[in-house]
C-alpha cells in the first residue's frame, strides 16, 4: 500500500518545483516586458510602454525598472497620485536610493507639504554616506526644499499649491537664480547602472505580493490613466466622475441612464479604455441596435484608438466560431448576436466586459435579446439606456437582474415591495427602491452637468431640378422599382438602394454609379444597359444642377464658418467645383484620408478656409463648433447620420447659434423625408440623441433607410406618395409621444438621486 504521508509530500515537493519553476519563468518574462517598455517608451509610445510595463509587475510585482517608468509616465502625465504610488513601491528595494526624492516631488505637486518634507529628509538620510556623484544636485534641492517647508509649516499663512506643469517646482534659491526645473530622479531611462535583483523572499511572499499589486492596480483609480491617449474627445467633469464611480464603486458593472445627449457611450468606452488600458479587460463585446454599429466602430477607432471587429467580413463568414472565441474587441448588432447558431458561440465565450447599448431592448425576461446577454460569461458590463422604463416597473427589475442578480430580489417580492397594485407605472416604497438603484445607476441629468446649448435654426432649400435632371431622375426611378423586389436581399439590391440614393445627391453621382454598373456587373440586360447608357449621356451634359445653382449664391454670401456634407465623392467633386467657381476657400475631408490628412483638413478649415467640403464621414469624431452653418448638400436616408452631422456643430462649446439647411431636389424621395422629419415631427428641434430613441421605438429591427425605399416604391406604383409619407409622419409622432411619456415616468420615478 502507498503511505499517505509520502504521497502528500511528494505532491507538495512537485508544487513547490512547479511553484519555483513558474516564478523563474514570470521573472525572465517580466525582465524582458520591462526592458520592452523601456525601448517602447523612448519611441514616443507612451500608452505601449505603460502597458508593458503593468503586465511586467503582475508577472513580477518588484520589478523596480517597470516602477520606476510607470512613475515617470504619470508624473509627465500631470498624473501626480498614481506618480506617487509607483515611486512609492520603489523604495521598498533598499539599493532605490533615490525613490523618496520622486515620491516628494509627486507630494509637492498634490500640494502634501508635510509628506513632501518627510520624503525628502528620508532621501538625505538615505543617501548620506554615498559617494555617487549624481546625487549632490539633487541632494542641495532636497535641502533647500526642507528648510523652505520647515520655513513653510511655521507660517501661520498655508502655502500655495505648485504651479500645474511637469516639471518639479523650482523653490527659490539666493545662491542659484538660473537653474532648470528638477525633474524625478531616473533609475532606468537613462545609462546608469542598475539597481540589482529584486527583493528575496519565500514564493508565498513571492505571489501574495503578485495578488497584492494585482489588486492594488485594479482599485487605483485616482486619475484616470487612459485620459491622455484619446483622440478629439472632450471629457466633461460629469462624465469622468461617472467613469471614476462606476470603477471604484460598481466595480464594473452598471446602468448609465443619462438624460439624452449627454455621451453615454463616451463614459461607456472610457470604462472600457480604463480597463483596458490597465490590463484588466482583454476581451470586449459590444452589441448594439443594427443601426448604430457602424458608429460605435468609428467612436472606438477615431477617438479611443482601439480597433473593433465585427461580424461583416469575410473572416467571420469563414469561421464563426474562431470569430466569437478569439477577436479581442468585437462590436456586433444584437439583432445578429442572438439567434443559433450565434447566440450559443456567444454565451460559451469568456468576455471581460460586456456594454449593451439601447439596453431598453432588455426590458422582456422572455425576449431573446434578455435571455442572450443574462447568459453570457462576464466579469465587467454596463448598459446604457435613457429610458430605464418606458411602460411599467418591471422592465427595470428585468434590466437590474441582468446587471446584478439579487439586488431586488425576486419578480414576487420586487412587486410586492416596490409596484402599487393594479398600476404598474407607480411605485410603492420609492425612496427604498431609489436607494437600491444607487448601487447600479448613474442618472445624469442637463440642468445638473449645466448643458445649454445655443438654439438650432433649420431650413428647407427645395431646389427645381433642370428637364435633364427630372428626366434622368424619373427613368432611374423606373429602373430601380422595376427590378428592387426580385433582387433586393442580394448584391444587386445593394446596387439599386445605393443608385436610388446617388440619384438624390447629384446627376454626377449618379453618372458615376450608371457607369460602375456598366462596367462590373452582368446581371443587367440590354434594355438595362440602353437606359443607363442613356442616363450616363445625359449625366455627363449637365454642369449645374438646381441644388447647386442654389449653393453656389448661398455660399457667396455667408458670413461665416460652413460645414457642406454629402454622401457621395462625385458630388462632393461636384461641390469643390462650386467653391473654385465662387472664389470661397475651402478644405476637403474624405472618410479615405489617413488620420494625419483628416487633421490637416481640420486645421486648414479652422485657420484659413471658408468651408470644409465632407463627406458623411466628416459627421463622425470631429468637433467643428468653430463653424455655426451646416448645409446638408444631400440627406441620408437615416435620421441618425444626418443627427451626427448636425451634432458636429451643434454640441457642448458652440457659442453661437446654429444655423441647418437641407437641400434637396423637388419631386424626388429626399423631398417627402424633409417634409416627414422637418414639418412633421421637427426633428431639428429635438435634443441630441432623442430621434435614436424615437426611431428604435418605432422598429428596434428593421433599417430605416429600407423603409423609406420600400414606402417610396410601393407609392410610386399607387400614386399616393404624400398619402404614404403622411403615414410614416404618422408613425414617427406616435413613437415620439410614447418616448415623451417614457421620459416622464423615468424623470418621476428617478427624480435627481442618481447623478455624480
Amino acid at each position: 500500500m502507498h503511505d499517505p504521508k509520502k504521497q502528500e509530500r511528494r505532491r507538495r515537493l512537485l508544487k513547490e518545483r512547479k511553484d519555483a519553476e513558474r516564478r523563474e519563468s514570470d521573472l525572465d518574462e517580466a525582465e524582458y516586458l520591462s526592458l520592452m517598455a523601456r525601448r517602447v517608451y523612448r519611441t514616443g509610445d507612451v500608452p505601449g510602454a505603460a502597458r508593458a510595463a503593468r503586465k511586467a509587475l503582475l508577472l513580477n510585482p518588484e520589478d523596480l525598472p517597470a516602477l520606476d517608468l510607470l512613475g515617470h509616465i504619470h508624473y509627465e502625465s500631470q498624473q501626480y497620485a498614481d506618480a506617487a504610488y509607483f515611486f512609492g513601491l520603489t523604495r521598498k528595494n533598499p539599493k532605490a536610493l533615490g525613490a523618496s526624492y520622486n515620491v516628494g516631488l509627486a507630494h509637492l505637486k498634490l500640494g502634501r507639504t508635510r509628506e513632501a518634507l518627510e520624503d525628502f529628509q528620508n532621501f538625505l538620510d538615505a543617501t548620506a554616506s554615498s559617494q555617487d556623484v549624481r546625487w549632490i544636485p539633487l541632494r542641495e534641492n532636497a535641502t533647500r526644499w526642507c528648510k523652505d517647508l520647515v520655513k513653510t509649516s511655521q507660517s501661520p499663512v498655508p502655502p500655495p499649491p505648485p504651479p500645474p506643469a511637469v516639471k518639479a517646482p523650482e523653490m527659490p534659491s539666493p545662491e542659484r537664480k538660473k537653474e532648470r526645473p528638477p525633474a524625478p530622479v531616473s533609475f532606468t531611462l537613462d545609462p546608469v547602472p542598475s539597481f540589482g535583483e529584486p527583493l528575496r523572499g519565500s514564493l508565498a511572499d513571492y505571489f501574495l505580493r503578485r495578488r497584492l499589486l494585482e489588486l492594488e492596480l485594479a482599485r487605483n483609480f485616482e486619475d484616470l490613466i487612459s485620459l491622455p491617449t484619446l483622440h478629439e474627445v472632450d471629457t466633461y467633469h460629469y462624465q469622468q466622475e461617472t467613469v471614476r464611480k462606476v470603477l471604484r464603486q460598481f466595480k464594473g458593472r452598471a446602468l448609465l441612464a443619462d438624460e439624452v445627449g449627454l455621451g453615454k457611450t463616451i463614459e461607456a468606452c472610457l470604462v472600457l479604455k480604463e480597463y483596458w488600458t490597465r490590463g484588466m479587460v482583454r476581451r470586449a463585446l459590444v452589441l448594439t441596435p443594427p443601426s448604430l454599429v457602424s458608429q460605435w466602430k468609428g467612436e472606438l477607432t477615431e477617438k479611443f484608438a482601439m480597433t473593433p471587429a465585427s461580424p461583416d467580413g469575410s473572416e467571420f463568414r469563414s469561421d464563426p466560431a474562431r470569430f466569437w472565441n478569439t477577436e479581442p474587441l468585437i462590436v456586433a448588432s444584437i439583432a445578429l448576436a442572438r439567434i443559433e447558431p450565434h447566440a450559443s458561440m456567444v454565451a460559451s465565450a469568456a468576455w471581460d466586459m460586456v456594454i449593451v447599448d439601447e439596453a431598453h431592448c432588455l426590458k422582456n425576461r422572455t425576449s431573446a435579446n434578455w435571455k442572450l446577454v443574462n447568459s453570457l460569461n462576464k466579469k465587467f458590463i454596463l448598459m446604457l439606456t435613457a429610458t430605464p422604463v418606458e411602460n411599467n416597473l418591471l422592465e427595470l427589475f428585468n434590466l437590474i437582474t441582468v446587471l446584478k442578480p439579487g439586488l431586488l430580489a425576486t419578480e414576487a417580492e420586487f412587486r410586492k415591495q416596490f409596484v402599487v397594485a393594479g398600476k404598474p407605472k407607480s411605485p410603492r416604497n420609492a425612496d427604498q427602491l431609489r436607494s437600491l438603484l444607487g448601487e447600479v445607476m448613474v442618472r445624469n441629468t442637463r440642468s445638473a452637468a449645466d448643458v445649454h446649448l445655443p438654439h438650432r435654426i433649420a431650413a428647407s432649400v427645395v431646389a427645381e431640378p433642370s428637364p435633364a435632371e427630372e428626366q434622368v431622375y424619373r427613368s432611374i426611378s423606373r429602373f430601380v422599382a422595376g427590378r428592387y423586389a426580385k433582387v433586393r436581399k442580394g448584391t444587386a439590391g445593394l446596387a439599386l438602394h445605393l443608385m436610388q440614393r446617388q440619384a438624390g445627391s447629384s446627376v454626377q453621382a449618379l453618372g458615376r454609379a450608371a457607369a460602375r454598373l456598366l462596367a462590373q456587373d452582368d446581371w443587367i440586360g440590354k434594355d438595362d444597359r440602353r437606359l443607363l447608357e442613356e442616363v450616363q449621356e445625359i449625366a455627363s451634359q449637365v454642369l449645374y444642377s438646381g441644388k447647386g445653382l442654389r449653393l453656389a449664391r448661398m455660399l457667396s454670401d455667408l458670413p461665416g464658418k460652413a460645414v457642406v456634407f454629402t454622401e457621395f465623392t462625385p458630388t462632393l467633386d461636384h461641390l469643390a467645383e462650386i467653391c473654385k467657381q465662387q472664389g470661397v476657400r475651402y478644405a476637403l475631408f474624405r472618410g479615405d484620408m489617413s488620420r494625419g490628412e483628416k487633421d490637416t483638413a481640420i486645421r486648414l478649415f479652422r485657420d484659413e478656409a471658408d468651408v470644409l467640403l465632407s463627406t458623411g464621414s466628416g459627421g463622425e469624431g470631429r468637433n467643428l463648433q468653430f463653424a455655426n452653418t451646416v448645409i446638408n448638400f444631400d440627406l441620408p436616408w437615416n435620421p441618425m447620420r444626418l443627427e451626427q452631422r448636425v451634432g458636429r456643430v451643434h454640441r457642448i462649446g458652440q457659442t453661437r447659434d446654429v444655423f441647418v439647411f437641407n437641400f434637396c431636389q423637388a419631386g424626388t424621395i429626399e423631398e417627402q423625408l424633409l417634409r416627414v422629419l422637418h414639418d412633421k415631427i421637427n426633428m431639428f428641434e429635438l435634443v441630441v440623441g432623442e430621434i435614436d430613441t424615437i426611431l428604435g421605438l418605432l422598429d428596434e429591427e428593421g433599417d430605416f433607410a429600407e423603409l423609406v425605399l420600400d414606402l417610396w416604391l410601393s407609392a410610386r406604383e399607387s400614386g399616393n406618395i404624400e398619402q404614404a409619407f403622411d403615414g410614416l409622419a404618422e408613425k414617427l409622432l406616435n413613437a415620439k409621444k410614447q418616448y415623451s411619456a417614457a421620459r416622464l415616468l423615468d424623470e418621476t420615478l428617478l427624480q435627481r438621486d442618481f447623478e455624480v
